[in-house]
């Protein structure tokens, strides 16, 4: 129903049905390049927030990380979880006063009162609620702190915790039920992700903790040499440069100082901070961005993510095994979370927040079942308007994606969500039954050119 040009030569890797070719000949390359909407934009809106959980006494690590984030004018957020570290508060005083650092504690009465008592600038704002136990939200806001750092996105269980079905980013949690987004579209408290992901493929692969923008996961879990991560994560910044361009978003990184920081660390630290800096990431501290992204954080937002070649390749379930991925885009609002691989039309999975009024660490957020799904039954143009028949088996709010740059199409209506310059998100509410939605479209087909 729906189809893309693509031009003759190389074009990012896309999830087909039926192809046509005059050639008679499609070509596969296992290490493809980037798509240009992934490319770093003249000037983006995204955050970058550094992050360092420091639960074991390590003053060497702590300093080689403050030494080599302040070598890039980037401000570290402390994440204290242990009383004794306020035996080198002095150092902390420092790099307050030194690079703007920032301090957070874990949610212990005493580690609170130790860090107002030596930290003067401390204000708590950011709860840290680490992964392996339950995130303790009524103890967080007795405290004044009206956000939480610890989501693990998309986890299945890494570190003891699923947080699979959580939305990206940031979003404005829910205190009954911290996984979804609040339900009236309020911002009471604000949840930031552990780390930023490789958002497709942490999905694809399965192994969401073998692609992140912590090094340890990198060179640990991901297989990657040194110099690859470093390559690697420069084009994870990028890509969240791209996303930022169409909308404001938070990428936070988390390094842990434990027993120091290893000069492979170090490597791919300096070229995340390098690759930030260059491309004009607001370099935000945790209690600045809690402030900052609440204003945002409670719109709907779809990031696209291509496919980045590197490490090791892990078994897809999804894909039947296949190691070349298609980008994906993540969409969230208040109500639903659905993620779509490039190429198909509607989303390969779909969360519907409303069924889930509690969370628990170690429960991830069930999806919509298949048999749940609205099939889509035509698509057509007619008169500046493209329609789109649904057979839904509930009342559901679902989404389609058309894969082409945002400003061909010119689609308009209530509910588009450009991702980027990768695709329109288009977003509506179906009732049980048959649906029709429509849109104003300068198109003249159901025919519309891939974006490269």
């Amino acid at each position: 129903m729906l189809w893309y040009r693509v031009p003759a030569g190389d074009f990012p890797p896309i999830d087909e049905r039926f192809a046509k070719c005059g050639f008679k000949v499609l070509g596969r390359n296992l290490s493809p390049g980037r798509p240009h909407w992934s490319l770093p934009p003249k000037a983006t809106q995204t955050r970058f927030v550094f992050t360092s959980l420091d639960e074991v006494i390590s003053v060497k690590g702590v300093r080689n990380i403050e030494r080599t984030a302040a070598a890039h004018h980037v401000p570290v957020s402390w994440m204290v979880g242990d009383i004794h570290h306020m035996t080198y508060a002095a150092d902390y005083n420092a790099f307050h006063r030194t690079n703007g650092d920032d301090a957070q504690a874990q949610f212990w009465g005493d580690l609170h009162a130790a860090m107002s008592a030596k930290l003067p600038w401390y204000v708590p704002s950011v709860s840290i609620l680490t992964a392996g136990v339950e995130r303790d939200i009524p103890r967080a806001l007795s405290f004044g702190e009206h956000a939480f750092w610890g989501i693990t996105w998309n986890s299945h269980g890494t570190d003891g915790t699923s947080d699979l079905g959580a939305p990206w980013g940031t979003y404005c949690a829910d205190v009954h039920s911290y996984k979804r987004p609040q339900p009236d579209g309020g911002c009471s408290f604000l949840a930031f992700e552990w780390t930023a992901r490789d958002l497709t493929r942490a999905y694809l692969s399965g192994r969401e903790a073998a692609f992140s923008t912590d090094p340890d996961d990198l060179l640990q879990r991901g297989g990657f040499s040194p110099a690859a991560a470093a390559a690697y994560a420069r084009k994870l910044v990028d890509a969240y440069a791209a996303a930022g361009e169409t909308q404001p978003m938070v990428m936070t990184v988390q390094e842990e100082p434990v027993d120091g920081v290893l000069p492979t660390n170090a490597l791919v630290m300096n070229a995340l901070f390098d690759e930030a800096v260059r491309d004009g990431l607001h370099l935000e501290t945790l209690s600045q961005a809690a402030r900052d992204a609440r204003t945002f954080s409670a719109a709907p937002r779809a990031v696209a993510f291509p496919y980045i070649v590197g490490g090791k390749h892990f078994e897809s379930d999804l894909l039947h095994g296949d190691t070349l991925y298609p980008a994906t885009i993540d969409y969230h609002d208040a109500h639903v979370g659905m993620t779509f691989l490039s190429g198909r039309t509607l989303p390969s999975r779909v969360f519907r927040y409303a069924d889930y009024p509690v969370s628990r660490f170690n429960r991830p957020l069930p999806e919509v079942p298949g048999r749940e799904m609205p099939r889509l039954l035509g698509a057509s143009v007619t008169d500046g308007w493209l329609t789109f028949t649904f057979a839904a088996p509930r009342a559901l709010r679902f989404g389609l994606t058309i894969w082409s740059d945002p400003s061909q199409p010119k689609i308009t209506g209530s509910g588009r969500i450009p991702a980027g310059r990768a695709a329109t998100v288009l977003v509506f509410d179906l009732k049980a039954g048959r649906n029709s939605v429509r849109y104003r479209c300068g198109c003249r087909s159901t025919t519309f050119n891939y974006s490269l």
